[in-house]
Formats: structure tokens, sequence, C-alpha cells
């Protein structure tokens, strides 16, 4: 299916490959639901609307199912990929242990610039007003969290769980009111992080992406 009015490629102002940036506009028309889950997307009708060679939608199509956002079926192409209960437990129970254990190894080399910096991020997410704003801060609050931990390995692997995740979240943002739960877990979080009492905030932030992750299965269960 062709969708004009979905996609609409963003002039090229960097040095992204052309691959990157069909990647990044497909994977922003998902997450916006522009592109819905079940969807058909047919790679000559996105290359056309590209620009570029049916070669390089492979490409980007190829990520983008590695990524989870698109699922390939032999002789029947390619396709958004559904939500599901069980992928929303699954990521929320890896999100848990990565995320801990980055927290665990970050704590000890925290410094006041971190905490100042988390505890700033934190206000502008209580004066945002869009879903793309609260969905922005509140990876920005917790990249902050766990970047002193020094290790790029896992934050790569964090990093891509959630961004994968990140339908999940909007999906719970949109649906529920929870950023005031969450905000509130936010900052007891970062108390026990500048507290050095990393079990307790460790102990915190786990519980506090197994809710995020328990809400999800629930919404996603009534709405199905």
């Amino acid at each position: 299916m062709d969708h004009p009015d979905i996609i609409e490629p963003a002039p090229r102002r960097d040095n992204r490959s052309a691959a990157a940036i069909v990647v990044d506009e497909l994977r922003a028309a998902i997450l916006r639901n522009r592109l819905r889950g079940g969807e058909r997307v047919r790679q000559d009708a996105i290359a056309t609307q590209f620009g570029v060679s049916q070669m390089i939608v492979r490409e980007a199509f190829k990520q983008l199912v590695g990524e989870g956002f698109l699922t390939a079926e032999p002789r029947r192409g390619v396709s958004v990929a559904v939500m599901s209960q069980d992928e929303a437990w699954e990521i929320s129970q890896l999100r848990a242990l990565l995320e801990c254990q980055a927290l665990r190894w970050a704590i000890p080399n925290m410094v006041r610039a971190d905490f100042v910096r988390s505890a700033a991020i934190l206000g502008e997410l209580d004066g945002s007003d869009t879903v793309d704003a609260k969905i922005l801060l509140n990876g920005r609050f917790h990249a902050t969290l766990y970047a002193p931990a020094k290790r790029p390995r896992t934050l790569e692997m964090i990093e891509a769980l959630r961004m994968n995740f990140e339908r999940y979240l909007r999906f719970t943002w949109e649906q529920t009111h929870h950023l005031e739960q969450s905000q509130a877990e936010h900052r007891t979080i970062l108390t026990l992080c500048e507290m050095r009492d990393v079990e307790r905030a460790c102990d915190a932030l786990r519980k506090h992406v197994l809710a995020t992750g328990d809400l999800l299965v629930d919404s996603l269960t009534r709405k199905t």
C-alpha cells in the first residue's frame, strides 16, 4: 500500500546514508502510529517515495526487522510488527536486568553535575506538554543516570531496547495517566543515587521498569 500522506521524507541536511534516512523515517512513522501494526509496507512504493533504489530500501527493511519494528514473511513481504503482551513483558524483563546493572556500575562514578543535570531533566519533564517531549526527556533522564557506568556495549544494548520499547511507552502515555507516578519513581531513584545507596536505588529502578511493563501488558490485554 502506498502512503503518500503518511511518510514524507525529510530534507537531507546531514551526512546520513540514504538507507539511514529511510530507516529513520519509517521508524518514526511506526512510532507515531502513521504506519499501524500488521500493515504491509511495499518495497517498490517506499523506493519511489524516497527516490532511492530498492536495494537501499531492502537494507533499511533488514535493519528495521532486526530492531523489531518490521516483520518479514517468506513470499508475503514486509509488514509493521504488531505490538503484543508477550513482547512488552519480555522487553521489560530485559530492561530491568540491563538497566539495573548499568545503574549499579554508574552510581560510584556519579558526580554532582550528574545529579544536577538529572534533576533539571525531571523539571523539564514535569512541564512537557506533548507525548514526543515526554518520550524524549524520559529517555534522556535514564541515559544521564547510566552514562557514568562507562560501559558502551551495555549502554548500546539498553538504547536498542528502549528504542523498540518506545512504541509501547508511547501507547502507555497516550492511553493512561502514567506520567505522575513515573515522575515520583524517577525522583525516588535519583535521591537514592545521591545517597549512594546502590542496592535501594537498583531495587527502585527495577520496580519502576517492571511496573511500566505490567501496566503495558494490562493495557494491551484490555485492548484486545
